[in-house]
């Protein structure tokens, strides 16, 4: 990089000779031409120094041309990006105030109230859309009673068959064991004479309770 750079100072120290000396030479073809003292030789001498020094001189409004182009690409990009910038800012508080108000809603209508808006939805569209998400999240919650439901019912037989293996009532079975159990005890107590000879209840040798 440092030997590229050095070459393009040698070639404008150069060209900055060339020119010097040109115009050197074209002061002094001029002086001679204004004195009349100019030979054939020399007025093709400056007729040639003139052309060059007009070609260079288009060549440096063409380069200047160019660069004034280049300026104003680089202005109009700058403009649309800073323009950019400022849209981005202006979306990312649109979706933070969107956030916050989502964030307080209580149903998907209010929900959608706010993606509607910062969407630019219909009222239809913003109604269509918080109905299909709340059909969605009925159907998920379905779906989920469900499957603990089948968890439920798998953990149940599980314990009822552990519950046999042991020799206690089936699980499935056993509120309903509780109260048979229940109803024949209370049998048992209403058939027995409330009081017998001694004035106490009978005993069987179990402790009873009314």
């Amino acid at each position: 990089m440092t030997h590229a750079r050095n070459n393009r100072r040698a070639r404008t120290a150069e060209r900055e000779q060339s020119r010097t000396a040109r115009r050197d030479s074209l002061a002094v073809l001029l002086s001679r031409a204004e004195r009349g003292v100019l030979s054939p030789a020399e007025a093709a001498l400056l007729r040639t120094t003139v052309e060059a020094e007009l070609a260079e001189g288009d060549a440096a409004r063409r380069a200047a041309g160019g660069q004034q182009a280049a300026v104003r690409r680089e202005q109009q990009r700058l403009a649309a990006a800073e323009q950019a910038i400022v849209e981005a800012e202006q979306h990312a508080a649109r979706c933070e105030t969107t956030l916050a108000s989502i964030r307080t809603a209580c149903t998907w209508a209010d929900v959608w109230a706010h993606l509607g808006m910062f969407y630019s939805l219909t009222p239809e569209q913003a109604g269509q859309e918080a109905r299909a998400r709340r059909t969605e999240a009925e159907r998920r919650a379905e779906e989920l009673r469900a499957e603990e439901e089948a968890r439920a019912t798998r953990y149940a037989n599980w314990l009822a068959a552990a519950q046999r293996e042991c020799g206690a009532p089936n699980w499935p079975s056993l509120a309903d064991h509780i109260a048979a159990q229940r109803a024949v005890r209370a049998d048992e107590i209403t058939a027995q004479p409330a009081l017998n000879e001694t004035g106490e209840r009978p005993t069987d040798g179990r402790n009873r309770t009314p």
